[in-house]
């Protein structure tokens, strides 16, 4: 759920709703033009870089050089190093030698490493403060001057059988200057706002068990009018979209103030677009739909590997990056020693998940996230506490009360607070800060609780339970290992402040009190972490009643583990005939059941040839046959691998959860060890003991994702909490949106 405003939420509440907006923003980046770009070898300054440019790293430190009207000497610029000192450059971007206004201009000069010439539409180029005002792009068939007036500049014009581009800077902003590029991206982001769009639609999936794998899918339909998306357009941008290109959406809804909050809505990947003299639709997908390879490196491990480690295997196999990805720090305490099937990267990222306990999805950023459900133990401490506060008593699940105390508006004589006891055997009564605040209601040194986990932890939530006085204003700081990851600034705060952000990896919070109400002191009786939620679906927001379902009960939850152990007869585990020769070098062979100590054999005429092959790679399902001495000419040869089939057996654990029902057996092939069968069981059993499910069609909001629990209205059972499972939301100008829950298990 996303975090919002105080005006947002009771804006979205009210009966008659204000207007709502929509913006969508497609990357029609050249993916082949941005990956094989290179800058050729000119005359670069000693601390340029031709290579960052062409990345998304941006450049964040620039070096003050002597040029006219560049360096500033107010703190955010840096002393350039010596040529040939030996400390590291920072990232400059492409800078030329030439001194543009000394020379008669400044180039850089691009190729592209394909075999093919590339249709580029559009053009970003990065240059910084000290930008040309004058410049020129040349292409194969283009020659064409532009001006310009600031740090970025974008062009939606067409650069068609291009094999090189030279960008050349004609006059400088400033005067004498070089020329600098600090980006340089291969087309162009066009937005589409409310007035092109004519309705769209997005529906997202997950599984709280990690069952099945989450999916997101996005389309939306625009006016075309003017043509400008016609296939038959040779200037169209439809004909330069690529499957893969990102797209992001934001939604918008006016306050009671008239201005407009937005909301980020996802960051999704095109899949397929389509367009008539009138409309144009796009449809996004997640990035779990083009993570369609296999993954053939699962091995046996004796020794064991944490799901943490595993889960980096498989996405670095898939070729994501370490800012694609993010895996809950705990999954580096659950060891496992059984491989991984042969299958798709993100069927092995659910199996992961599932057997640590955890959550598959992929966060609004697009970001593929692994997120556990447990929280670590966690210490409480404070740089200040009252003589009669109980800091422990912050993480207890235990009644506390309020002692009557001089502070301004704070006590009460209706039976509701306790006299203070001479003796210090004091009650519960949460942390009470021991400093009162002042006319302004600042203190002279802030209370500040500090959280610290035995090891870094995600959540989604903070609920804060206060006492009678409530706080005016407070600052949440998360950290990893030292180091400041967010800060969060308080926005609605009540008895019962539930703070609704992504707390990503950190292992220590703080919560600093800037502001109480005046002569008052801080006030808190409890820290809940996890998915608490404020959010309440009411029948007058419910175009419909809840339509629910009672599922079939489950009799009995099996899990089933599987026990390797090593196999002790040498065996023929695949034969085949393989032409080899100096261009057929490489085999790569599947085996059924796994299989370890794999060593190959190549025979001609049924006697054996050394030919240097090797094992190259090879994993318990799976083996790359490298041939290092080939003949010169093709030959025919049977290959054959030897090896050892392990051992599988299996054992089922098993559960009751009713007296009648069905039997559900789970399997999960990383599952071996009886611990981890009884973790899985009652994990998997506590969603199956709950058999209550509903579909909902409400008025919409797009704050609600998959995985969150809301609050049902109910005429029966009061407190109803629910936990989306399917959120979808429909935008026309208006919202609309459809939810599919299972009720929460009572813990």
């Amino acid at each position: 759920m996303q975090y919002v405003s105080t005006e947002y939420k009771a804006a979205m509440k009210q009966t008659a709703r204000n207007k709502s907006y929509m913006r969508i923003s497609l990357g029609l980046i050249n993916q082949e033009a941005q990956a094989t770009a290179q800058v050729e070898e000119a005359d670069f300054t000693y601390f340029s870089d031709t290579y960052t440019p062409l990345t998304t790293e941006s450049v964040e430190k620039v070096y003050a050089t002597l040029e006219q009207d560049f360096s500033r000497v107010d703190g955010s610029m840096y002393f350039l190093p010596r040529e040939g000192s030996s400390r590291t450059l920072y990232t400059n971007g492409i800078v030329t030698e030439q001194l543009l206004g000394l020379a008669d201009e400044a180039s850089v000069m691009i190729t592209f490493n394909t075999g093919d010439p590339l249709d580029i539409k559009g053009l970003t180029l990065t240059f910084g403060a000290a930008y040309p005002t004058l410049f020129r792009i040349d292409t194969d068939e283009v020659s064409q001057e532009y001006e310009n007036s600031s740090a970025e500049f974008t062009t939606e014009d067409t650069f068609n059988n291009t094999t090189w581009m030279k960008i050349t800077a004609l006059q400088m902003v400033n005067g004498i200057s070089r020329l600098r590029i600090y980006n340089i991206v291969f087309g162009i982001g066009i937005m589409i706002d409310d007035d092109k769009i004519v309705d769209s639609s997005l529906k997202s999936t997950l599984s709280p068990i990690s069952e099945d794998l989450p999916t997101i899918d996005f389309s939306v339909t625009i006016e075309n009018m003017d043509h400008y998306y016609n296939v038959d357009n040779e200037a169209s941008a439809i004909n330069y979209m690529e499957t893969g290109q990102q797209a992001v959406g934001y939604y918008g809804y006016t306050l009671n103030d008239s201005s407009v909050e937005w909301v980020k809505g996802f960051t999704l990947w095109m899949q397929e677009w389509k367009a008539d003299d009138t409309t144009a639709t796009f449809g996004a997908v997640d990035v779990f739909t083009y993570m369609q390879d296999d993954y053939k490196r699962g091995v046996y491990h004796a020794e064991g590997i944490s799901l943490y480690d595993l889960a980096i295997d498989v996405l670095t196999d898939a070729g994501k990056g370490e800012d694609e990805y993010w895996i809950d720090p705990y999954l580096k305490n659950v060891i496992v020693t059984n491989p991984l099937p042969v299958a798709t990267h993100k069927e092995c990222l659910q199996l992961i998940a599932n057997a640590g306990r955890s959550i598959l999805m992929q966060s609004r950023d697009g970001v593929i996230m692994i997120k556990s459900s447990f929280e670590p133990e966690i210490s409480v401490s404070a740089n200040q506490v009252a003589e009669y506060g109980s800091i422990e008593a912050l993480l207890e699940d235990e009644a506390t009360v309020e002692y009557a105390a001089y502070e301004q508006d704070f006590s009460r004589v209706n039976g509701a607070m306790y006299f203070m006891p001479r003796s210090a055997n004091y009650l519960d009564v949460g942390y009470v800060s021991e400093s009162i605040s002042g006319a302004d209601g600042t203190f002279e040194e802030d209370p500040v609780i500090t959280l610290t986990m035995e090891s870094a932890y995600t959540f989604y939530s903070l609920t804060l339970l206060f006492g009678s006085a409530l706080p005016v204003s407070f600052v949440i700081t998360t950290y990893n290992n030292g180091e400041q990851r967010d800060r969060f600034l308080s926005k609605a705060i009540s008895a019962k402040t539930i703070v609704s952000y992504d707390f990503i990896d950190c292992d220590m919070i703080t919560i600093d009190f800037t502001e109480a109400a005046p002569y008052n002191r801080i006030h808190l009786e409890r820290v809940v972490f996890g998915e608490e939620t404020d959010y309440e679906l009411t029948y007058h927001e419910l175009y419909s009643s809840p339509y629910g379902t009672k599922l079939e009960k489950v009799k009995e939850m099996r899990v089933t583990r599987t026990i390797y152990t090593n196999g002790t007869e040498l065996k023929d585990l695949s034969t085949d005939d393989a032409v080899i020769s100096p261009d057929s070098t490489e085999f790569e062979v599947e085996f059924s059941d796994p299989v370890h100590g794999l060593s190959v054999r190549l025979e001609e005429d049924d006697e054996e040839v050394d030919y240097g092959a090797e094992i190259a790679e090879s994993g318990s399902y799976w083996c790359r046959v490298v041939i290092n001495s080939p003949p010169s000419t093709e030959h025919t040869v049977n290959l054959t691998i030897q090896g050892y089939e392990y051992g599988v057996s299996t054992v089922t654990t098993a559960e009751k959860l009713h007296n009648a029902g069905t039997i559900e057996t789970w399997e999960n092939p990383l599952i071996s060890t009886d611990e981890e069968a009884q973790d899985l069981l009652e994990w998997v059993g506590a969603y199956y003991k709950v058999e209550n499910e509903y579909d909902l069609t409400y008025r919409g909001d797009p704050i609600l994702d998959c995985n969150d629990l809301v609050y049902l209205e109910s005429e029966y059972a009061p407190d109803l909490m629910i936990r989306l499972e399917e959120v979808g939301l429909s935008y026309n100008g208006a919202l609309s949106g459809t939810l599919k829950a299972r009720r929460r298990a009572e813990e």
